[in-house]
């Protein structure tokens, strides 16, 4: 049943489950301010560790936020294993638990510039890789920073990008065949929703 969590920001641009802490974490979140709420699409918030519904910030929890200096917005996040991540309209991101209220719980690091996420559900990990789309090329990191992948069918798929639902890319792993397939919707064909995507083979490159 969906019930309203007292403490928890009212809106969110999107959560995932930090795998490693069980914390929820939300992102592009609101705000109380002085004039009421308010929504900050680069404002981070995170619950207590092991209760998804306790959001409140005391000296015994270890609930939190931390908004990002950089970018106009969170576009998406994800959590593997060691970190988590966020991407911004422009830059990726890593969280990286510290363990500790006195340390701040959270400690942000932006790992990559000018490699930001396309749309929310455009990034998704095989192994120990991380894949996702941006807004003018393909990207991968695994423990360092991300790299461009090469694509031989660029033009077929960034210049023929409808821009208008560009957020409603997605990425899916198919993990028994190695593959990494990049969902899009097409400008020649005016579609609106994904209407082609394009392969990647982890393997062969």
């Amino acid at each position: 049943n969906v019930q309203l969590i007292s403490g928890a920001p009212l809106s969110n641009a999107g959560m995932f489950v930090s795998m490693q802490t069980q914390m929820l974490i939300c992102y592009g979140s609101t705000d109380e301010q002085n004039i009421g709420i308010d929504k900050d699409p680069l404002l981070v918030k995170w619950s207590a560790q092991g209760d998804y519904t306790d959001f409140t910030i005391s000296t015994t929890s270890q609930a939190g936020s931390r908004r990002l200096p950089q970018g106009s917005k969170i576009v998406g996040g994800l959590s593997v294993p060691g970190s988590e991540l966020l991407w911004t309209d422009l830059d990726l991101w890593s969280m990286n638990y510290l363990g500790s209220l006195a340390a701040g719980v959270w400690g942000f690091n932006k790992i990559g510039s000018n490699c930001g996420l396309i749309g929310k559900h455009a990034a998704t990990r095989q192994g120990s890789a991380v894949y996702w789309m941006g807004t003018s090329n393909f990207w991968a990191t695994g423990q360092g920073q991300p790299q461009a992948i090469p694509c031989t069918v660029w033009d077929s798929v960034f210049q023929n990008l409808n821009t208008a639902y560009q957020h409603r890319c997605w990425a899916w792993s198919n993990s028994p065949f190695n593959e990494i397939w990049f969902f899009f919707p097409r400008a020649s064909t005016s579609a609106t929703e994904p209407d082609a995507y394009v392969k990647y083979n982890t393997r062969e490159g």
